[in-house]
Parts: C-alpha cells; sequence; structure tokens
C-alpha cells in the first residue's frame, strides 16, 4: 500500500469531527463573549471568586482571581480552562480510533493482513487524527475571534487576539500528550476497556493532582505539580508571559516517547482474543 493511505482515508472518515468539535467550542467562546457585560460586572465577579478557596480556584485553571477583571483572563477562564477538558474527551476517542476501536470491533486482523507494516497504520493514523486536533483549534480561534462581535465596545476594544492565539496554540501540547498516551494504551492492552481505564484515570488524576498540589506543601505539592501535565498547560500563565517554549517541549517529548513506544507495543504483541 502506498505511504499516506491510510493517513489520508483517516481524514476523509473523520475531518467532520473538525466541525462539530470545533463548532461546540466555537459556540462556547460565543457564549462567553455574550456573559460578559461591562467590566464593572467582571470586576464584581472576580471579587466574588476571591472568596473561594484557592484549590477550588485552581480547579477551575486560575490561581489570581483578578485575572477575572479582565476580558482576556474572562475569556481564558471560560474557554480554554474547559477547552482543555473537552478535548481530552475528544483526544481518548481519537486515541481509542488508532488500534483499539478496530481491534474491540474484530476487524483488526483483516486490516493487518493487507500488505501494511504495523508501525505505518499506527503513524498515518496517528497523524491524521493530530491533523485534526489543529483543525479543531483553529475553527475554535476563528470562533472566538468572530466572537468578539458579540461584546460591548468597551470590551471588545480589551481583548487582545495575539493572547488567545497563543492560548489556542497552548492547548495543542496537551492534546498532543493525551492523544498520544491513549494510543500507547490502546496498543499495549488488549482489551479496549482497560485502555480507556487507563488513561481516563492517567488524565482524571493528574487534572486533580494539579490542583490539590494547592493544598499540601512542601515536597508533597511540589511532586504533585511536577507529575501532573496539566501544570504545564498553565493557561494564565501564557497570557501573562506568553507561550512557555519549555513546557511545551517537554510535553511534545513525553508525547514523542509515548507515540515511539506505541508503534514498539503494538509490533511486539498478538492481535485480537
Amino acid at each position: 500500500m502506498s505511504v499516506g493511505l491510510i493517513f489520508g482515508d483517516t481524514l476523509r472518515q473523520n475531518w467532520r469531527q473538525i466541525l462539530y468539535w470545533g463548532g461546540g467550542l466555537g459556540l462556547l467562546a460565543v457564549y462567553v463573549f455574550i456573559a460578559i457585560p461591562d467590566m464593572n460586572a467582571l470586576q464584581q465577579y472576580a471579587n466574588l471568586v476571591k472568596a473561594l478557596p484557592p484549590a477550588i480556584l485552581e480547579a477551575f485553571g486560575m490561581s489570581d482571581a483578578e485575572m477575572l477583571a479582565t476580558p482576556d483572563g474572562f475569556i481564558i477562564f471560560g474557554v480554554f480552562s474547559y477547552g482543555i477538558l473537552i478535548m481530552a474527551v475528544f483526544a481518548v476517542m481519537a486515541g481509542m480510533g488508532v488500534t483499539a476501536n478496530e481491534e474491540d470491533d474484530g476487524i483488526l486482523d483483516m486490516v493487518l493482513s493487507l500488505p501494511l507494516p504495523r508501525w505505518r497504520l499506527v503513524v498515518e493514523k496517528t497523524l491524521a487524527y493530530l491533523v485534526i486536533a489543529v483543525g479543531i483549534v483553529a475553527v475554535m480561534f476563528i470562533a472566538l475571534a468572530v466572537g468578539t462581535n458579540f461584546s460591548g465596545l468597551e470590551i471588545r476594544e480589551q481583548v487582545h487576539l495575539d493572547i488567545m492565539a497563543k492560548s489556542a496554540i497552548n492547548l495543542l501540547p496537551s492534546v498532543t500528550l493525551m492523544i498520544t498516551a491513549t494510543v500507547f494504551a490502546g496498543a499495549f492492552f488488549r482489551r479496549k476497556a482497560i485502555a480507556m481505564g487507563v488513561v481516563a484515570a492517567f488524565i482524571i488524576v493528574s487534572y486533580f493532582m494539579d490542583f490539590l498540589a494547592e493544598v499540601a506543601s512542601g515536597a508533597l505539592s511540589e511532586f504533585m505539580k511536577a507529575a501532573s501535565f496539566f501544570t504545564y498547560f498553565n493557561s494564565e500563565g501564557v497570557m501573562r508571559e506568553g507561550l512557555n517554549f519549555s513546557n511545551i517541549a517537554l510535553l511534545l517529548g513525553v508525547s514523542i516517547v509515548l507515540f515511539v513506544a506505541s508503534i514498539w507495543a503494538f509490533q511486539r504483541r498478538d492481535i485480537g482474543a
């Protein structure tokens, strides 16, 4: 089979996910803009949130409640902090689509009976889903840019689309990590249910470790933060300081390791029951 055939076929079958997921995130962005009446309301909202315990605020991806008093901060809180959780669902579904779904359906043996090396199946399908993830984030950003028109002039003039673009780009390393982690689980475990349970536990535990680190102290807090990939997502930090290329490199580096491990695991185990 020619190189790129599986990649193209995967895109043809799944390109509509760009519209579905991207459109859904875009509607969330538009809703957030509609929910911002004026600057006074934002300040009142920030004052209300300040009364919450730090761990609760951290659970929603923010550590400084005062940032919610700015349009950029409110949008990052309302769109990107929730967007990463929505994209986690997509990432698991996409990763399962590389090998686990077809193996669970009993058709992977038939696919592999074609003159197709196993590694190419993993590589081309994973790359196709990563392209789809980029498309979803692009559609979300376009909708976000259009959504500025649904807010008042006072708000619209204080929204910085360059910060929004960086925040959108910042989603991709974490999504890449979740996709490759799911691909690895699907390639390593024979049962789809086990693979999905393992990767779901990985994401959920990582999420809770990130905000529970605010409650813990000392070495335990540092360990929990270092072990959670949500720490390196840090949408609040992107708003303040721009993209953190060290965090991006770390997430992509782990993704590459998982990707290579997926190919290794899939090459070496029996397929099917």
